[in-house]
């Protein structure tokens, strides 16, 4: 016969493994990376550019036609310096303008020259006499992209974060630090480089392929204290479960306290009495817990959350500060 002190447990409601998966999901949605990680980068690249806006580079191929005289016109390749050679003007800078800006240039220098006579001048006012076309362009940064590909073996990239939380992409000296960043920040990131440089027409797509540092971390009374992997949704419960089981002598289990981090980093503390939802057999309302989450299980009561989470806070801190010295 149940107690009269004790509510009856009902059903049990145990959660379908669809609805596990998918609290796992929404908990793990902001995943923070950690060293150990393994991130997967492909590399993409995207050609489109508005109108008129494209400005010639060195390696660009392109063929300068002459109006008034064919026999002037050239097929040139715009030189590492950035410069093409003409007959009777001698060096042109080339790279870093538009197709119709050269074609300025060089009728302009023709027309100082008076290779352009002024009665043809006059005549032909209304005319382009100079005009440039592009046969092949980003030839430099396909040479560049096939060299990517060469170093990476293909158009995608494993990349482990280090030790150090940084990782190391290909043709960017600037180390990344992907350690505390979402997979959706280190992308940003990523392309914001690329961008900067020469391959400013590559795309890379950043994504999880294994994650290492999924852990969450169970202290106090439990058999084992310690860091556990999380390889699939797990609650409160579970965690402890993974940690040997709390100590059914010391340990009190109305007062779990779970510390999380929030979207911007920020650890918060709750309450969980994990005794009532043992005694009550409702799974249902079980406390799901996402990586690097904290279960600390209390002897006593803790009366004042706030403060807790206050010499929680200031005893993480001494710790990152100690660490710091002693790599320094």
């Amino acid at each position: 016969m149940p107690s009269p002190f004790r509510p009856s447990p009902g059903p049990q409601k145990t959660p379908q493994a669809y609805d596990l998966a998918q609290a796992f999901d929404i908990a793990c949605r902001n995943y923070r990376l950690g060293p150990g990680d393994n991130l997967r980068v492909l590399f993409q690249t995207e050609w489109s550019i508005p109108r008129g806006t494209y400005t010639l580079d060195t390696l660009d191929e392109i063929e300068v036609e002459f109006i008034l005289d064919p026999a002037l016109n050239r097929k040139a390749v715009i030189r590492p310096d950035g410069m093409i050679t003409l007959p009777g003007i001698g060096e042109v800078q080339a790279a870093g303008v538009t197709p119709d800006h050269l074609a300025k240039i060089i009728s302009e220098k023709y027309q100082e020259t008076e290779i352009f006579g002024k009665e043809d001048d006059r005549q032909l006012k209304q005319y382009k006499l100079v005009t440039v076309h592009v046969l092949s362009f980003y030839q430099k940064v396909k040479r560049l992209v096939e060299s990517l590909t060469t170093l990476t073996g293909g158009q995608q990239l494993t990349v482990v974060v280090n030790p150090d939380g940084n990782i190391d992409l290909p043709l960017l000296e600037q180390r990344i630090l992907a350690a505390g960043s979402t997979v959706r920040e280190v992308e940003k990131t990523v392309n914001t480089l690329y961008r900067r440089g020469p391959l400013q027409h590559v795309v890379a797509s950043v994504s999880l392929q294994e994650g290492k540092s999924r852990k969450v971390y169970v202290m106090g009374e439990v058999t084992r204290p310690g860091a556990y992997d999380i390889t699939q949704p797990i609650t409160a419960l579970h965690a402890i479960a993974l940690a040997g089981g709390h100590n059914s002598r010391t340990a009190d289990l109305t007062s779990v306290i779970l510390v999380s981090k929030d979207i911007y980093g920020k650890p918060i503390g709750r309450r969980l009495d994990l005794k009532k939802i043992l005694d009550v057999g409702d799974m249902g309302s079980a406390i799901m817990v996402k990586p690097y989450d904290v279960l600390f299980v209390p002897n006593t009561y803790v009366a004042d959350l706030r403060l807790f989470m206050e010499q929680y806070i200031l005893t993480i801190t001494d710790f990152a500060t100690l660490r710091n010295l002693i790599n320094q």
